[in-house]
């Protein structure tokens, strides 16, 4: 009997070991997607106008102008402020946590019983973690009511712009020739559907509820003055977030609430720093791989 090809044996052993490994197939994946999921929708939502571009100017609506550009639902973009990293940064950055670590280490030798300690760490995370986790629910509502309601959409070879205040999606561009107004709150083909009066007006409303925000003044005599812009999503985010942050505190720690407030971390401090530059995020990868190396494994 003539042996197996070399080929044959390659891929039979390609097959064994594939057999073998593929009961850890979904973790694999899991650990790729979690990996990859908030470093792509931190970066996403990091962006802005930079500070040197111009700002558009206001236009005054002038009665009677139910033009596309300038919209009553259109929200005020948001700024972000963000910090800047410098290449000295990935120098500074595994060193301060470094003598974080040390300095962790020294009190609880100190204090002898860490119970306090965790409490303490346990506090300040899950601050942080009703934070961040709001934002992330927040931002991820924000965009799905987005896709189903989009301020623009095509349609037959035109443009239409939505403006909610009039109820109406006018042609801005492309062939508007004998384009009218659309009175359907839905986008694109789905404008063909018929609705009702009483339907009609609620989509139209649904439309408009994210633009729907209240103020919320704060203020501190002598200390702190502000004011936060929350509307239906942002109330979401943050109930959800402080059920999550309480349960997994509280209760128990089940593996999906310790990824959600990852990502939720993750996906807050992406948006609050930039490396600014290729090199410089080389750099900073590359002084936390060395610090992992000496304050995770060897010591």
């Amino acid at each position: 009997m003539d042996e197996p090809s070399l080929w044959a044996r390659v891929l039979g052993r390609a097959a064994y070991e594939f057999t073998q490994m593929q009961p850890m197939l979904p973790t694999y994946a899991h650990l790729i997607v979690s990996a990859l999921f908030p470093i792509y929708a931190g970066a996403h939502a990091s962006l802005t106008r930079p500070t040197s571009a111009a700002k558009p100017a206001k236009k005054k609506r002038k009665s009677g102008d139910h033009g596309g550009d300038e919209s009553s639902d259109d929200e005020e973009e948001e700024e972000h402020k963000m910090e800047g990293l410098a290449p000295t940064d990935a120098i500074m950055m595994p060193l301060f946590a470094g003598m974080t670590l040390a300095g962790l280490y020294f009190l609880i030798r100190w204090l002898e019983d860490p119970a306090l300690l965790n409490k303490l760490l346990n506090g300040y995370f899950a601050l942080f973690g009703v934070f961040s986790v709001s934002r992330l629910i927040t931002d991820a509502l924000d965009i799905g009511h987005s896709l189903v309601f989009p301020h623009r959409y095509a349609l037959g070879g035109a443009l239409y712009h939505v403006n909610g205040k009039e109820k109406e999606a006018l042609p801005v561009a492309g062939n508007t020739k004998d384009k009218t107004a659309i009175t359907s709150p839905l986008p694109g083909f789905l404008a063909r559907i018929p609705l009702s009066n009483g339907l009609r007006n609620m989509l139209w409303a649904d439309r408009a509820m994210p633009g729907n925000k209240w103020t919320l003044r704060l203020y501190l005599h002598r200390l702190f003055a502000g004011k936060i812009l929350i509307g239906p999503h942002g109330f979401v985010g943050a109930t959800v977030a402080v059920l999550a942050v309480a349960y997994f505190n509280l209760v128990d720690k089940p593996w999906y609430l310790t990824n959600l407030m990852g990502f939720g971390f993750s996906y807050g401090a992406l948006q609050l720093m930039s490396p600014t530059t290729f090199a410089t995020g080389s750099l900073i990868l590359g002084a936390l791989f060395f610090y992992d190396i000496y304050f995770v494994f060897y010591t």
